[in-house]
């Protein structure tokens, strides 16, 4: 199930979200995966410059990125 779903350019994207943590490292980094629905599009991945020292406070936080702000990270990725 998609956590968002994104319109841009008459196609929507559906947006999920995944948390990563690095080798040697305290903190979760926050990762998008925004997929076209229908297909026919590659998933595009984007790290979200957002931390945080545990999983659930970065859920938290990410619920707090406003829809404009995702589609402008989707944007930059598919130029």
């Amino acid at each position: 199930m998609a956590w968002r779903v994104l319109e841009i350019d008459d196609r929507q994207w559906n947006v999920s979200v995944s948390e990563e943590r690095r080798a040697h490292s305290d903190h979760w980094n926050l990762v998008l995966a925004f997929r076209a629905v229908g297909g026919g599009t590659p998933s595009v991945w984007a790290e979200y410059p957002l931390s945080a020292s545990s999983r659930s406070t970065l859920l938290q936080q990410a619920e707090r990125i406003p829809d404009e702000r995702l589609v402008e990270v989707l944007a930059d990725r598919l130029r």
